[in-house]
């Protein structure tokens, strides 16, 4: 219930006496091994995840009362995959220690039996009003791109051409009537690595993660940083290095033109440490400490960070993969000096 001034009162979610709970059926199984003495060991897992009956807020028809209700959708979703996990100690001596440890997870996810498809993914700026970018649709992963196919500029108007749904390329096919499903934001494989190296009193430790195998539209790119900006904004250094000069009047739309691979290798944590030890009888276990956040970043995305995900859900239907105008993660430096009394 909403309760509004002068005493009206209004009723936001109507009862569904069928509704049941989400089921989830999900099997795990695995293996842990360590050979060499125990200098190498790792584990190996493999997970199934089948969702049925999956609980969906679902707006009322706009012939009754205004309002939502809880549904659970029809068909299942799947995810599915592998994780391994690898350590070894690559040095191990009197001063020195070395140990490396990487993990990768391998991801399948898609949606069958739906009736229907269900629309999410709200892309933001100047002429993206109330455009969708993503689905959830049967035979397809979660959260598919559902875009226009960008096909370049045409080199005698400077404007864009698109696929058309009759396989024609043309400047005349409307982008918000030919769309097509191209690539997921899901990643395919999960990295993370991590290694430690100490000799005597000095260590130091790394850890890294990454993703591969995902697609991210980079609508800060199509909406603030395009030509049709040029006498409002700053423009981004991509739309002059083009062979064909594209029109400015050459107007922004959800295409797979911005749509970037999202691959990376990021450096999360580096600290390098000295144990000074015990100094007189005052300070014991003195230890100082040098630690670099978000040092650096392996990618070929154009954007901020393509970890960095802008929210773009609609009617409850989470999206992913959308990056709008974002405040990066920050580098940090940290100065640590530990000890007791």
């Amino acid at each position: 219930m909403t309760f509004g001034n002068g005493g009206s009162a209004g009723q936001v979610n109507f009862q569904n006496k069928d509704l049941k709970w989400e089921t989830s059926t999900t099997l795990n199984a695995g293996v842990d091994f360590s050979v060499l003495k125990g200098r190498l060991y790792g584990s190996i897992d493999y997970f199934h995840k089948k969702t049925t009956d999956a609980l969906f807020e679902q707006t009322l028809a706009m012939d009754g009362p205004a309002g939502r209700i809880w549904v659970n959708l029809d068909g299942e979703i799947l995810n599915k995959g592998v994780e391994i996990a690898l350590t070894g100690t690559l040095l191990k001596s009197e001063n020195w220690n070395w140990d490396v440890t990487g993990n990768a997870t391998f991801l399948k996810n898609s949606a069958s039996g739906l009736k229907g498809d269900y629309e999410t993914g709200a892309l933001r700026g100047q002429g993206f009003s109330g455009v969708l970018g993503q689905r959830m649709t049967n035979g397809q992963p979660l959260n598919v791109w559902y875009l226009a196919d960008f096909q370049g500029i045409d080199p005698v108007t400077g404007t864009s051409m698109y696929l058309g749904k009759d396989g024609s390329v043309s400047t005349g096919n409307d982008p918000a009537s030919n769309k097509f499903y191209r690539n997921s934001p899901n990643p395919t494989t999960l990295l993370g690595i991590s290694t430690n190296v100490s000799y005597k009193q000095f260590s130091l430790s790394a850890n890294m993660n990454g993703a591969l195998g995902h697609y991210l539209f980079n609508n800060t790119a199509a909406t603030a940083l395009g030509l049709s900006n040029l006498s409002a904004r700053n423009i981004g250094s991509t739309f002059f290095n083009t062979a064909i000069k594209e029109s400015i009047s050459n107007s922004a739309a959800p295409s797979t033109r911005f749509l970037e691979k999202g691959d990376y290798l990021k450096m999360a944590n580096l600290t390098l440490s000295y144990r000074v030890g015990n100094i007189g009888r005052a300070l014991k276990n003195l230890n100082v400490s040098l630690t670099g956040q978000n040092l650096f970043i392996i990618t070929k995305y154009t954007g901020f960070d393509p970890e960095v995900n802008t929210d773009g859900s609609v009617n409850g239907i989470p999206s992913l993969g959308i990056e709008y105008l974002p405040y990066p993660p920050a580098r940090n430096i940290l100065l640590g000096v530990n000890f007791s009394l």
